[in-house]
This record gives C-alpha cells, sequence and structure tokens, in this order.
C-alpha cells in the first residue's frame, strides 16, 4: 500500500530521554552498516538528510522527575519541524534514534503536518505513559507516548498536534507500570500485549491495524527495538527477556507495510554497543524495509547461516 517510494533518512541520535549509554550511536552504526544502500537495494529512493544536533556542553538533569527536559524539548521541536517539512516535499521520513524520547518530535511533526488525523501504531514492551507525576526514575523516554496523547509536562505536549486516543495502538506491551495500566484503563486505549499474542496469535493484531487504518489517512510507527526478545536483538537500551520472536516482528512489519500508508517511521533505541554481530542492526535494516512495503531479508539469512530456529 505504500506507493510513494521516496523516503528522507534523519538521525536523532539522542541519549538524554535515558540512562542507557549508547543509543546515541545508533544513527551512524546503522549507517556504517550500509542501511542506505541495503533499502535502495529493495526499490526504495533513500535520501540520507544527515543527523539532527543532539550535542550539550556542561548540562545539568534539571528536574529530576523531568530530567534534560529543556535539551530535549528543543531536539523534539527541531525534530518536529524537520519531519513536516519533509513530508511537505512529498517524502517519507525514516528517524533513526536515539532514546524513545525521540518520538515526541517525530509523531509531532507528522501531527502538524496532518493537524491531528493521523494514526499512531506504537510498538514498545514499555508503556511509555508516565508523566512526571507517575515517573520513577524522571527519564523522558518512559513519557513519549503520554505526552503525544496530551499527558503530561506543557513543554512536551504542546509540541505538535496530540492524537486522538481512539486513532492510536500500543503494540507489544509487557512491562507496565501501575499508573499506566490505570491510565490505559481510564481511557479505553487500544491495546495489543505480548499476553494477548500468547493467547490469541497476531489474528486479533491485524484486524485492529486494519480497523485503525480504516479510520485514519495515514498512520506513524513508532519501534523501540526492545519489544523485540533479546535473542534476536540484543543491541537495544534495555534488553528484553521475553519479547516478540523474529517471526512475530516480522509478520507484524509485513503486514503493516502491505495494508497501511504509512506517513513515516521512527526506529528507537539501538545500542550498537550491545549489538553482537551486528544482527540487530541486521534486524533494524529489515523491518524498516517490511515497513515501507519492500521485501528484504538480510535477518532471515543472518538466521539460517547461524542455524538460530526461532522459538
Amino acid at each position: 500500500m505504500n506507493l510513494n517510494n521516496n523516503v528522507s533518512m534523519i538521525g536523532v541520535p539522542l541519549d538524554l530521554g535515558t540512562q542507557k549509554k549508547g543509543v546515541d550511536m545508533g544513527p551512524n552504526a546503522l549507517r556504517y552498516e550500509k542501511i542506505a544502500e541495503k533499502l535502495r537495494s529493495t526499490g526504495l529512493e533513500i535520501t540520507d538528510l544527515g543527523n539532527i544536533q543532539c550535542e550539550f556542553k556542561d548540562i545539568k538533569p534539571g528536574n529530576l522527575k523531568l530530567k534534560y527536559l529543556k535539551e530535549i524539548a528543543e531536539v523534539c521541536s527541531i525534530s518536529a519541524k524537520k519531519i513536516e517539512e519533509t513530508i511537505r516535499k512529498s517524502q517519507k521520513p525514516l528517524v533513526l534514534g536515539g532514546d524513545h524520547s525521540i518520538s515526541i518530535g517525530t509523531v509531532s511533526g507528522a501531527s502538524n503536518f496532518y493537524k491531528g488525523e493521523l494514526g499512531l501504531i506504537y510498538i514498545d514492551t514499555h508503556g511509555d505513559l508516565n508523566t512526571e507525576e507517575t515517573t520513577e526514575t524522571g527519564n523522558i523516554h518512559g513519557m513519549s507516548y503520554a505526552a503525544l496523547l496530551g499527558f503530561g509536562n506543557k513543554s512536551l505536549v504542546n509540541i505538535g498536534k496530540n492524537i486522538k486516543r481512539e486513532n492510536t495502538l500500543l503494540v507489544g506491551a509487557k512491562d507496565l507500570d501501575p499508573a499506566e495500566e490505570k491510565l490505559i484503563k481510564r481511557e479505553n486505549m487500544n491495546m495489543f500485549s505480548i499476553m494477548d499474542l500468547l493467547g490469541e496469535g497476531l489474528n486479533p493484531l491485524f484486524k485492529m491495524i486494519s480497523n485503525l487504518q480504516s479510520k485514519v489517512k495515514t498512520i506513524w510507527v513508532s519501534l523501540d527495538l526492545d519489544a523485540i526478545d533479546k535473542v534476536y536483538a540484543p543491541g537495544v537500551g534495555i534488553p528484553n527477556n521475553g519479547g516478540f520472536t523474529y517471526r512475530e516482528i516480522e509478520a507484524i512489519a509485513k503486514y503493516i507495510g502491505k495494508n497501511c500508508n504509512i506517513a513515516g517511521l521512527d526506529i528507537v533505541e539501538y545500542n550498537p554497543i550491545r549489538d553482537i554481530e551486528n544482527k540487530t542492526a541486521d534486524l533494524t535494516i529489515e523491518l524498516a524495509a517490511k515497513f515501507f512495503g519492500k521485501d528484504y531479508s538480510s535477518y532471515a539469512e543472518y538466521l539460517e547461516r547461524h542455524r538460530v530456529v526461532d522459538k
């Protein structure tokens, strides 16, 4: 369904939203693994727009319930403008993080362009639905989804037009805080958890995705690589024991790519320091291609070479 093959790649090497170091290296590490060249081989027209500047000197966390708020809000505001400008030029953004706080900027930029009439598929083992009132860490990468829905600090909430709750879908949730569970229940939010997967398989998720696409013109996909089991994606900010298998996340990406009109995609929390034989990078590139409706099997080939059996 993704008929537009023009993709602009943008790096946002921000790590202030998390305490885990290394995710700032993600965009350039993926470039080193020739992400642009490999995606071009699928038929995508890739333009690399470089990185948004994310370096700050002599900074302090500030409010420990909203660490580095000023700097993160600044990067997200710049990112939002860049994404809106890119979409206006009939390009589909592919944004490489960085931690998941960058989605406050990426999704906001798309929402600003589409005047709030945007769907959002948020794939993450965490809810990212905390605010300064509920956070246990003060890390803003755990507040991104909340901010996009209009909950939390105004410096984050007001970066873009908030997404309507009914036009969002949280996929892969497993590690939710009690406050996040309460918010999901109170707001009757659409969610497909790992427990749902174990109980019912992927068919209910595919129906939810199709239902979302029927309600909106276009959909932004935000993928936190920690939604994937650490067997397949060890190179992430917070490795996940019990996330999606390769077969499952590949099927989800392929279904979205074939059945949804994708406005853009961000892929976050890639940490090359933790990666093993570049397999998380390989998986990232394959999933990016499939979210954009293209077939590419670099990771499947990796599994074959190393005789890894999908569980």
